[in-house]
């Protein structure tokens, strides 16, 4: 619920080593209807509802939301504690009844909640039920049931407390039922069950070194980045006697960093490798590229590179292209595969403009390309498809009270392709939080 804060010393007296500081800060609103409605690819989307992020000015979040989408319609409330009774505890309950099922989640955490808290500690608890729907062209063509019940207990500590640089460890025991049913759209089978279960042990390190940037991933609003190395590599063991279908070695390592190249060029880059030594390997491998150019004050060019490569996924967990930022002109969950390349060019352009003291504005044209490799079961049941071109411009609207930082991106795209469903001009309105 706050935008900005500037913190200043106005006044230093020597007799006694004392200062006098000034806090100011610039307040969001708290309280906000929500009222969405989001339609691209021929499918839409919409939600009602509101948000207070400082219920009574305690700081408490309290969600309460109608939705409705072509998977699923739900009521739900969200009411998450940051700081439960004035401690750096914070704590989530979350409860909604969806046309495919009823979900919940119940955590209580005691976060790093700042680089130098020397543990942390956390317990979570959830369940979800939903229908999963699997798509050719962006057509559904199979549905099933997927009900996951998860539970976690974790705990950090953080090593070598007097050094500038961050090292911790975390441990934890995570519990994963995953149960598949069918549907009266169930047409090409379900995947079998999986059970999970496993215990880890993860080291992180991280070198601080933040700074605040203007107009990266939003416009008109301080955003912080770290231009150290972040990094963390996980070791663990699915364990058959905390129920997991067989004993089984994964491991997991990230890497994130950012660039200044220049005054006015910057790269964001992160990878993430995971395996998992099944009877059958399954190993899922993805980086992300992003270069931004700021040209002046108000205007920027931005590429973006996405690669993917998996081998075994879960076949209700593939690699999915279309939608959102990957290929805006086409459907969500246009296609799906195992490899997955995406290639972006944007020009953007910021403005002083404000709609009724509300609504700031800025500007976007883009190139969209990406390319999705099929198994060979997708290849013997959908279409194939080669590279997919799609172009898009249009408006961004930041609402400057609001205290999610939530764009409204109001385009017109067109799909590069022969489909006789999307071959045409077409309106696209979304909600997002990035440009």
């Amino acid at each position: 619920y706050i935008r900005e804060a500037e913190v200043r010393i106005t006044h230093y007296c020597a007799e006694d080593n004392s200062v006098i500081v000034n806090v100011t800060t610039w307040d969001n609103w708290s309280l906000l209807p929500t009222l969405d409605f989001s339609s691209e690819g021929g499918r839409s989307k919409s939600a009602i509802g509101f948000e207070e992020d400082n219920l009574l000015g305690s700081g408490n979040r309290l969600n309460l939301e109608y939705k409705h989408d072509s998977e699923r319609t739900g009521i739900g409330f969200i009411f998450y504690s940051p700081n439960m009774f004035g401690s750096f505890w914070n704590s989530t309950v979350a409860y909604s009844k969806n046309s495919d099922g009823n979900n919940y989640q119940l955590s209580v955490n005691r976060p790093f909640y700042r680089l130098s808290s020397p543990w942390a500690l956390g317990f979570e608890l959830d369940r979800t039920a939903e229908d999963i729907y699997e798509y050719d062209a962006g057509d559904e063509y199979n549905s099933f049931q997927r009900q996951r019940n998860h539970a976690k207990a974790e705990f950090g500590y953080r090593l070598h407390p007097d050094s500038h640089n961050i090292h911790r460890l975390k441990f934890a025991i995570e519990l994963e039922n995953v149960k598949f049913y069918d549907t009266e759209n169930t047409f090409f089978g379900i995947p079998p069950d999986r059970n999970l279960a496993r215990v880890w042990l993860e080291y992180e390190a991280i070198q601080a070194d933040y700074k605040k940037l203007f107009n990266i991933n939003s416009f008109n609003r301080t955003e912080d980045f770290n231009f150290g190395w972040q990094f963390n590599a996980r070791l663990g063991q699915y364990s058959k006697q905390l129920g997991a279908d067989n004993n089984a070695l994964f491991w997991q390592l990230t890497a994130a960093k950012n660039w200044q190249l220049a005054a006015d060029l910057y790269l964001l880059a992160d990878a993430r490798y995971l395996e998992r030594q099944f009877a059958q390997p399954q190993y899922l491998l993805s980086n992300h590229w992003q270069l931004i150019k700021q040209l002046d004050e108000y205007h920027s060019l931005v590429g973006k590179l996405h690669l993917d490569k998996g081998k075994n996924l879960f076949r209700d967990e593939p690699l999915y292209i279309g939608g959102d930022d990957q290929l805006r002109a086409y459907p969500s969950y246009f296609r799906s595969g195992e490899a997955r390349a995406l290639l972006t060019a944007e020009y953007r352009r910021y403005t002083d403009w404000s709609l009724w003291q509300l609504l700031d504005v800025a500007f976007a044209g883009y190139i969209d390309a990406g390319k999705i490799w099929q198994t060979a079961e997708q290849d013997a049941n959908t279409s194939a498809g080669g590279t997919l071109v799609g172009v898009g411009a249009g408006i961004r609207l930041l609402s400057n009270h609001s205290s999610r930082g939530t764009l409204i991106h109001i385009d017109l795209t067109r799909a590069m392709t022969d489909n006789d469903n999307l071959n045409g001009i077409e309106l696209r309105i979304t909600a997002t939080r990035g440009f």
